[in-house]
């Protein structure tokens, strides 16, 4: 039973260590990790999402699609994301993920998402998630979310930069069917980033994030993370993160680093965490291949 609430947890959010779940994931997005496993204001990527589908409507692809290797605690998981954009305004999003265990026992969950721009820097979304997960017990989970986005534009002289601000409620009406009545885990997530182009060649982007997880009792507490990008001529990105919460138990602390390269349509991002050695986020890493349109 409690197996079941922690995997479910990892779903909405958090990372759980090995001692309390063999497997937990939040987000197999390769940029997501390399930045301290932050999410409300990644800029738009394929992994929307797994993210903040409202960021997606702030991108200036039209649609992208990616697909994703991520190994945390010798566990895998594949997953595949994208969306498309209607009139600039209107935005669909999805993603698929199968959770490795072993040879007979695989995890998957379903996503979708629909974002709404409101003005030129305002932009609201709406997510649902769907679980089928063999563990102990077999069981089904589905909840939805809320997630919200807005970009400020500032001119400095001859350059630009931005403050993006998102935010997100994920959890809401979960259930899970089986034997015993359970919740899944309601947890709010608010965070900042503000993008410094200091030249054509040469742009930073520096964010923080923080989450707080209201149920269950067992997984409440405050987790969060820091990152930095430096992009080169938009072809090259280079990361750096932190994550930490309250509780070792449900949210391990980690360093992370990451890289990027984009070149015509194509992309590649990779994460990789520093943690010490009994901790699930020890040597995770993860590879993301994107195609935008």
């Amino acid at each position: 039973m409690k197996r079941l609430i922690l995997w479910m947890a990892s779903l909405a959010g958090g990372f759980l260590p090995v001692a309390a779940q063999p497997y937990g994931i939040a987000n197999p997005d390769a940029r997501t990790l390399g930045m301290g496993g932050i999410e409300t204001v990644t800029s738009a990527d394929a992994y929307a999402v797994f993210n903040n589908p409202a960021a997606g409507l702030f991108g200036r692809q039209k649609a992208q699609v990616a697909t994703s290797f991520f190994t945390i605690s010798d566990k895998t998981t594949y997953s595949a994301a994208g969306y498309y954009k209607f009139n600039m305004q209107h935005l669909l999003a999805g993603g698929w993920r199968t959770f490795g265990f072993d040879e007979r026992l695989k995890d998957k969950s379903v996503s979708l998402a629909y974002a709404y721009r409101l003005n030129d820097i305002v932009a609201l979304g709406l997510t649902a998630d769907y679980a089928r997960f063999v563990r102990e017990r077999s069981g089904n989970a589905f909840s939805a979310g809320i997630t919200a986005q807005a970009v400020v534009p500032f001119e400095r002289g001859e350059n630009y930069s931005a403050l993006r601000l998102g935010a997100k409620l994920t959890g809401i009406g979960g259930f899970l069917d089986g034997s015993a009545e359970m919740k899944l885990p309601v947890a709010f997530a608010a965070g900042a980033a503000y993008d410094l182009f200091l030249s054509d060649a040469h742009a930073l982007t520096f964010a923080g994030e923080c989450r707080y997880t209201f149920s269950p009792v067992a997984a409440r507490g405050v987790e969060g993370g820091i990152g930095m990008e430096y992009s080169l001529m938009q072809l090259l990105q280079f990361r750096v993160g932190y994550h930490g919460g309250e509780s070792r138990l449900y949210y391990p602390d980690y360093f992370s680093l990451g890289v990027g390269v984009r070149f015509m349509h194509l992309c590649f991002d990779a994460g990789y965490t520093v943690a010490k050695k009994a901790s699930p986020m020890h040597n995770a890493y993860s590879f993301t291949i994107g195609l935008d349109f």
